[in-house]
């Protein structure tokens, strides 16, 4: 049977909406989920031919009998039950083209002299932990230069002495010297909080230095070392950045999100999310008195939720990611709901006045 042509005559029927698909085979089983802003129009892409196409991508297509799909409000709605199928059913060909480089952590193990090192599992008790990261590349990079600025161990024999000048390592400038049995614990230990608080962006110096060593590199047309100084200025962003991410994720960020479904009829879909979760979610109009409803619910639903201090999980970070992602679109606004607000008598007019602010035109203004 030409289950080819038979898909592409079906592809006339599938709506411009959001959704997900489910890839069927000859046999029934679901082979992959995917997300659409535009359910026609990413499916379609399957069914004509492409440059350059991953080949587990072309396999997967020789195999697709028949899908179905489900619409759904909004392009969120349609990550987040994507992330749901592939987790409940587990389809062969989203293992397959997943990346799977695993996420990584820089690790300070609890020792005496430790080395900044990058493992792939977190344990209890291993030290201190910060991450998950998922560009390996610029973990290694950051490591790298922050062991080079605050001259942390790299040799594997620390308080043995290697003679007066210690290890290549130390001869280079690159490291404390640890080896030569002549670095105190206090010393050392000043070195690793350091290393903290430029990963945890708490301490600004360690940027300026780079960025003032970068300045000097090219001035002196270094090329070689300025290109060096900047990888390890990218490096040392990238882990600054994400590890704000994780921490104001892991502090269970209160958030109200919407996002404009019809102008004309002023529906919007309205999201209460909570670190990386989404508690509540309503398809509302602006001047209906339902809107008023969620905001009343708010404060119950978050104090029906408890607080989480520990680490996220691999695929906790995903969700987050997706809701970050989310967030950032122009088309979607998001309002931070301190807890004092929760508090507070007033907070769903005060909520009311936040959201007509934010929107900058009239919607809202006959409810306030």
């Amino acid at each position: 049977m030409d289950y080819n042509n038979c898909l592409k005559d079906k592809l006339k029927d599938l709506p411009e909406q959001p959704g997900v698909y489910l890839m069927h085979d000859s046999l029934g089983n679901i082979i992959y989920v995917g997300k659409a802003k535009n359910l026609k129009n990413r499916v379609s892409q399957y069914f004509y031919k492409q440059k350059s196409r991953d080949p587990k991508v072309e396999e997967m297509i020789l195999r697709i009998a028949d899908w179905e799909y489900r619409i759904v409000d909004t392009e969120l709605d349609a990550l987040l039950e994507e992330c749901r199928l592939i987790k409940e059913l587990k389809p062969h060909y989203n293992r397959q083209m997943k990346n799977h480089q695993k996420y990584v952590y820089i690790r300070i193990p609890d020792e005496s002299f430790p080395k900044v090192d990058i493992v792939q599992e977190r344990e209890e008790g291993g030290g201190v932990y910060y991450g998950p990261f998922s560009s390996r590349h610029w973990v290694e990079t950051a490591v790298e230069c922050l062991s080079d600025i605050f001259l942390i161990r790299k040799c594997s024999a620390p308080g043995r002495g290697k003679g007066r000048n210690g290890c290549l390592y130390r001869q280079l400038g690159t490291c404390a010297g640890v080896c030569t049995g002549k670095v105190s614990s206090e010393e050392y230990r000043e070195r690793l909080k350091a290393v903290c608080q430029a990963i945890e962006a708490g301490d600004k110096e360690a940027m300026k230095e780079l960025s003032s060593q970068l300045a000097r590199a090219v001035e002196a047309l270094n090329f070689e070392t300025a290109a060096r100084y900047r990888e390890y200025l990218l490096g040392l962003r990238y882990i600054q950045g994400r590890q704000k991410f994780l921490k104001g994720t892991c502090r269970n960020k209160n958030l109200l999100a919407l996002e404009d479904l019809d102008t004309e009829r002023k529906t919007v879909k309205v999201f209460l999310i909570k670190g990386n979760r989404v508690l509540m979610s309503r398809v509302l109009t602006w001047l209906d008195e339902n809107l008023k409803q969620f905001l009343r619910e708010i404060p119950q639903a978050l104090a029906d939720q408890p607080g989480c201090s520990r680490q996220l999980t691999q695929e906790e970070v995903d969700e987050a990611q997706i809701l970050d992602s989310y967030l950032r679109k122009d088309r979607v606004i998001s309002i931070p709901i301190p807890q004092k607000a929760l508090k507070q008598g007033e907070f769903v007019e005060g909520m009311l006045k936040r959201i007509k602010n934010k929107k900058g035109d009239n919607y809202g203004q006959e409810i306030l």
